[in-house]
């Protein structure tokens, strides 16, 4: 059976399953998220869970001209990309793969979804230590690693855990990242760390915040204290909504005129009222109004304070600069190229010369009597017609492609060694075609 779409179904998984060792795109993400909040709490069994690509690709926010080309990559990465987590009841390492199958009905735009069975633990039968939450609450973050760090708050507060200590080798594990990955901390804050607190923040009221731990005094980072916003307000978590902002100017005293200017700017562009008065402590004035200057140029933009965050981050990029940067990128490798099997032509065009050169030389030292031998030799393989002309000398293109054949004359490597040129193997495959 075909089914519809609840943002108000709970997302009911294991902690063990958000303490997994993965790395899935966003996109990949909401789809597990999607599929869990359809499991029925006395389900014993996965079942196949058929949805309307369409419908699919609009929970998803989908912009794109063909959704099935897109979804199959999602579900195919679903297949082959693995998750890690350990069964402690049978003292395991399980490895295991998201999905078991997708089986598309494309003539009735139909998806069916199957999970792996090796989930079951972390899915099925929830007595205890699992973590809930209402789908919507996900299907709204942009960012790869929000979804991660949204359902680390969540866990570790349901078990009454306000901070929680990861070190850097324990949390490269869970999130899929490879060891040579963000040698720069710096880079892992940037891109990762700060993104996720302020997208919590932004969109759901509550976050986190971290501090490094360093390998005694002044020595290198070595894990992450996490501390996680409690839920204080006594409204129903799984269907509060986050109010949207309304652009008024903060009643913070004491501030210049300017940083409320800046103040207000964020405002308007969706940025609530905490984490506007948090950038303004964290970034310069001067910072804050090139991204809010960025921001504001960008036209049909969707989500104006994910593009803020994203610019103050370093994370934005001016897509015509990159489509310019990539096409001259592209003429620069395609001038190389022919730059280079220009080289190759001119390098033949020598060594054709240079081998010419020695076959000269040597023919003039081969005795007559050897060279008339090769002349009626070369005489039989050609056509009657030409065999009238018994004059032929080293001249004559054929007679000597035929003398060369016979003589010992300097190879290919001599020859590059004699010039200190060494041809790739791309070069010379255009050498041989040429």
């Amino acid at each position: 059976m075909v089914l519809s779409m609840d943002n108000k179904a709970l997302v009911v998984q294991s902690n063990r399953l958000i303490e997994a060792k993965y790395r899935l795109s966003i996109e990949e993400q909401k789809i597990v998220k999607i599929l869990i909040s359809r499991i029925q709490k006395d389900d014993k069994d996965f079942q196949d869970y058929e949805f309307h690509v369409k419908d699919l690709a609009e929970l998803l926010g989908m912009n794109y001209d063909n959704p099935y080309v897109v979804l199959r990559r999602i579900t195919k990465n679903l297949i082959t990309k693995p998750l890690e987590f350990e069964n402690p009841e049978k003292n395991e390492l399980l490895q295991a793969a998201w999905l078991s199958s997708a089986r598309y009905r494309t003539g009735a735009g139909i998806v069916s979804l199957r999970f792996d069975p090796l989930l079951k633990p972390l899915l099925l039968e929830l007595k205890s230590y699992f973590t809930k939450y209402e789908l919507e609450k996900i299907l709204q973050f942009r960012g790869q690693y929000s979804i991660r760090f949204f359902e680390f708050r969540k866990s570790f507060i349901g078990r009454n855990k306000h901070e929680v200590i990861f070190t850097l080798k324990k949390l490269w594990e869970i999130l899929g990242l490879k060891k040579d990955e963000y040698k720069i901390f710096r880079d892992f804050k940037n891109r990762a760390l700060e993104p996720a607190r302020l997208e919590l923040l932004e969109k759901t009221g509550k976050s986190f915040t971290w501090e490094p731990i360093k390998q005694g005094r002044g020595g290198k980072i070595i894990s992450v204290r996490f501390i996680f916003d409690a839920d204080t307000d006594t409204t129903n978590e799984v269907t509060q909504a986050v109010p949207q902002p309304t652009v008024a100017t903060p009643q913070v005293h004491g501030l210049p005129d300017e940083v409320h200017g800046i103040l207000k700017e964020l405002l308007a562009l969706g940025i609530t009222n905490k984490v506007a008065q948090e950038m303004v402590n964290q970034h310069t004035d001067d910072h804050l109004r090139v991204a809010i200057a960025l921001t504001n140029q960008q036209t049909d933009l969707k989500n104006p304070a994910g593009f803020l965050i994203e610019a103050l981050n370093g994370e934005w990029r001016n897509s015509k600069q990159e489509q310019v940067k990539k096409q001259q990128h592209e003429r620069q490798v395609k001038d190389d190229v022919e730059a280079r099997k220009k080289n190759v032509q001119q390098l033949k065009r020598r060594f054709t010369d240079f081998r010419r050169a020695a076959a000269e030389c040597a023919y003039q030292e081969i005795p007559e009597p050897l060279i008339q031998q090769w002349q009626d030799e070369f005489m039989q393989t050609q056509p009657a017609i030409l065999r009238r002309n018994k004059v032929i000398g080293f001249e004559n293109p054929r007679f000597r492609a035929f003398v060369m054949q016979k003589l010992s004359l300097p190879k290919l490597e001599d020859f590059l060694e004699q010039e200190g040129v060494q041809l790739q193997e791309e070069e010379r495959t255009w050498w041989n075609q040429l």
